[in-house]
């Protein structure tokens, strides 16, 4: 929700923020103890990816 907000207060400024690139990292097995025990998930524009369904969906009822 705080990105969405984000988003709102922005109004035509700085959209830098959806301009991000994150990097999460899951365990493959229970009790990972090193670096090669992770697996590496990439969510490059996940911010932006995410705002876009959510105006879709509601542009969608509209239309």
């Amino acid at each position: 929700m705080a990105a969405f907000s984000q988003f709102y207060n922005l109004a035509g400024r700085n959209f830098a923020m959806l301009n991000t690139a994150l990097v999460a990292l899951l365990p493959k097995k229970d009790g990972a103890s090193s670096v090669t025990d992770y697996r590496p998930i990439s969510l490059i524009h996940s911010v932006a990816k995410l705002i876009s369904k959510v105006l879709s969906m509601r542009l969608a009822t509209i239309m």
